[in-house]
């Protein structure tokens, strides 16, 4: 135990980089919770700073415009972080996500608040886009796991912010509050290092022994062994530069590829961005006795602690074990979440009473948002990091990251459309037979990398037939 907990203790700087590296993802989780509380805020002049109420479109907008910000980054946010560092790409995002706060608490028009949520989801990108990286490169093999799963955590952390704050103050108010979050990571973060794989790609091999020993807490003499490591994993990326049609042509890159595009594809499609952005008006819709804002904080808070379980047990667990129990989970919550809003069809006509039920609402999308942070939430991301050759991956993440926000796009914008066409019942049960497909495509395609080197998650990628199960430790 206490040797444990000197390891733990010299190796603090790491956690401590992690951690603060993650308040962009804090942000992340602010601004896709944001429409939650605003939305009902928009819906009442009372308390919305705009002259009129926005039409249905315009909220469709609001809602959606943020994935159509969030294609646009990661290309620029590539781009900084070659070019300027994994720590300046980050800071850029708390500055965009600052400057949108400050849209949305001066906002008269609906168009402001568009310009505003295009802006968070842009910042969205650079965070999702380069928070993995940089905590894959300042982590130890050992840790790369558990401080990569911080994300899934840490954007639970900024949806329980908003819906914990949203109901309870005015529109203005929330702007204030959350503007603070951007600023204390901006603060808190510059005054981390940059990684060393960074400034050993640029030459600057004291400035990555610097890095290094300050993440370590111990001196260079120490950590040759691993110095040598990231200097020749960094330069046979450089001196293998891929190009993108390599990704396709290589059957260990065109596998991975396959895998982690249809994780993200199934995770997007199982409807979380919705129920996330929505909790407050889903719960609304369904008459529950338990008030729509505390029912959000309930799901809220629920989401935080199934993230906290997978942090501290995937390492342990594996991969492909919580995607099953997260898809698994998740089908079975949508599918009683869309039997109980049928029953709310047929209340009328059959004279059916609901009290009995009304603790269902509740309970489907605790279980659902739960499952959703213990596989599909974090998996989905950190697969993208294991999966791909070093010097592949931009080319692969981009890929994946456009299709990702592509398909959360279509899923928001439509989400109110295809609720009133085919009714909400249906929509929670179309998103219940995505969650099972996820299941199926998990169980047959997806391969264990827990604890497995990169060459050795390449050779399992290079076999010829799907690896069904895995009983590696």
């Amino acid at each position: 135990m206490w040797i444990s907990g000197i390891a733990f203790l010299r190796n603090k700087c790491q956690y401590l980089a992690a951690i603060l590296a993650n308040l962009s993802i804090v942000c992340t989780g602010c601004a896709m919770g944001w429409t939650s509380p605003v939305e009902s805020k928009l819906s009442h002049l009372k308390h919305s700073p705009l002259s009129t109420v926005p039409s249905d479109t315009e909220f469709s907008w609001i809602g959606s415009i943020l994935a159509l910000g969030s294609l646009a980054g990661p290309p620029l946010a590539g781009y900084i972080a070659h070019r300027f560092g994994r720590k300046m790409a980050l800071l850029s995002s708390g500055v965009q996500f600052a400057i949108a706060f400050i849209l949305f608490v001066t906002a008269r028009t609906v168009a402001q608040i568009l310009v505003g949520r295009f802006l968070q989801g842009c910042a969205i990108g650079f965070a999702l886009g380069i928070t993995p990286l940089y905590v894959c490169e300042i982590a130890t093999a050992q840790r790369r796991g558990a401080l990569g799963s911080l994300l899934q955590v840490s954007i639970t952390l900024g949806m329980l912010m908003v819906y914990s704050i949203g109901p309870y103050v005015s529109y203005a108010a929330m702007q204030y509050i959350l503007f603070a979050v951007p600023v204390l990571f901006c603060i808190a973060f510059s005054q981390m290092p940059e990684t060393p794989h960074y400034y050993v790609a640029h030459g600057r091999y004291a400035d990555a022994s610097r890095s290094l020993e300050y993440l370590r807490g111990e001196s260079i003499e120490e950590l040759q062994d691993e110095f040598g490591s990231i200097q020749r994993s960094v330069e046979d990326s450089i001196r293998n530069r891929a190009t993108l049609g390599e990704l396709f042509r290589g059957h260990a890159n065109r596998r991975a590829l396959f895998i982690c595009t249809g994780i993200i594809v199934l995770q997007q499609l199982s409807g979380i961005n919705p129920v996330q952005f929505y909790t407050q008006t889903i719960f609304e819709k369904t008459g529950s006795s338990v008030k729509p804002e505390v029912a959000s904080i309930i799901i809220g808070s629920v989401q935080v602690v199934a993230s906290m379980i997978t942090v501290l047990t995937l390492d342990k667990l594996g991969r492909r074990p919580y995607l099953l129990i997260s898809s698994g989970g998740m089908c079975c919550a949508l599918v009683a979440l869309g039997t109980y809003f049928y029953l709310e069809t047929q209340r009328v006509s059959s004279g059916i009473s609901l009290d009995r039920l009304a603790f269902l609402p509740v309970l489907s999308l605790v279980v659902f948002t739960s499952s959703f942070c213990v596989g599909f939430g974090p998996i989905a991301w950190l697969l993208i990091g294991e999966m791909f050759a070093p010097n592949i991956k931009s080319f692969a993440s981009s890929i994946v990251s456009i299709t990702c926000w592509g398909v959360a796009f279509f899923v928001l914008f439509y989400f109110s459309s295809l609720d009133a066409a085919i009714g909400t019942h249906w929509l929670f049960w179309t998103f219940a037979i995505c969650t099972a497909v996820a299941f199926l495509f998990t169980y047959l395609f997806v391969i264990e990398t827990k604890g497995m080197s990169l060459p050795e998650i390449q050779a399992q990628l290079n076999e010829t037939a799907p690896v069904i199960i895995n009983d590696k430790a």
